[in-house]
């Protein structure tokens, strides 16, 4: 390929001038494929010897991508076996917050919070 074509130069091109964003560094085209070059299992220092030969190109692509959709497939379910074996949550019957001032009882502490909230209100009504 002509070193002018626009594929090559971002392929092969660097910044020569300018600056990174503050905190997380922005990918380029290339870390892109870097990243999909090595998920397909292709090394970066031969990728470019492979993709002359055609056929043997497109062959290593397939097996490639089979592959990686397999592994991210297998993790996903692995994933969602340890989600699926966690004990579920349940609730004891002694979890109950009674109200220190009327003795009412909820189930939820945030229920008791806005509860209590009533009792400030009427004593702030008597004064």
């Amino acid at each position: 390929m002509a070193d002018s074509r626009l594929p090559k130069q971002l392929m092969y091109g660097e910044l020569l001038h300018g600056k990174r964003s503050v905190g997380g560094q922005k990918k380029r085209f290339k870390d892109c494929l870097k990243i999909s070059l090595k998920e397909l299992g292709i090394l970066n220092d031969s990728w470019e010897m492979l993709a002359q030969d055609r056929p043997s190109w497109r062959c290593k692509l397939t097996k490639g991508a089979k592959a990686a959709e397999a592994k991210r497939i297998a993790e996903a379910k692995q994933k969602h076996n340890v989600r699926k074996s966690r004990p579920a949550f349940t609730k004891s019957p002694t979890a109950d917050y009674p109200c220190p001032q009327c003795g009412r009882t909820f189930r939820a502490q945030i229920g008791l919070f806005s509860h209590l909230r009533t009792h400030s209100n009427r004593q702030q009504t008597n004064l």
